[in-house]
């Protein structure tokens, strides 16, 4: 079981030790930042007033095992920056908890309509989880990343309205 606190300048640390490389920034936040993530960027961003940052508690140990946020747009509201930092905690079954706990700040705390995200083509593990619980797949909205030496990734859009998430509920 896990629960979201506020992210704060406490869990810096954590969070900029959990992005290890380029590739896993990228992953979690685009290029909305340079690696590696320094404090001043992490700043910046909790400045911003339409991002909702969490760390992720594991209420058994209440230990920081991961980092999540939910990022105002002009009609919806973005699920970003989505770790699990803790490599003990990896494969467990969390993203379904997790994104059931955004998803309710969403729809109820932030009175959002619409809440979306967006993964990477080759992230199956994640895109289950996201089918599982209600998203659905724009794949008319993409965009493409080159990481490192060439390589290159594609992501693509998925959301999920309030009705939807109100009749899985």
């Amino acid at each position: 079981m896990i629960r979201l606190e506020k992210f704060s300048k406490k869990d810096y640390l954590n969070l900029m030790k959990w992005i290890s490389s380029e590739e896993v920034l990228v992953q979690i936040a685009g290029r909305q930042m340079s690696f590696p993530v320094t404090e001043e960027q992490l700043d910046i961003s909790q400045a911003d007033k339409k991002r909702n940052a969490f760390t992720i508690i594991d209420i058994g140990t209440g230990k920081s095992i991961g980092h999540c946020e939910l990022y105002m747009l002009e009609n919806s509201a973005k699920i970003d920056r989505l770790i699990i930092g803790d490599a003990s905690m990896k494969g467990k079954g969390l993203c379904g908890q997790i994104i059931r706990l955004l998803l309710e700040y969403g729809f109820i705390n932030l009175k959002q309509s619409l809440i979306e995200l967006n993964v990477f083509d080759w992230n199956t593990v994640a895109i289950h989880c996201y089918e599982k619980a209600g998203f659905s797949k724009n794949r008319d909205k993409t965009m493409e990343f080159e990481i490192g030496d060439g390589k290159k990734w594609i992501a693509f859009n998925m959301s999920i309205d309030k009705q939807t998430y109100e009749g899985l509920k």
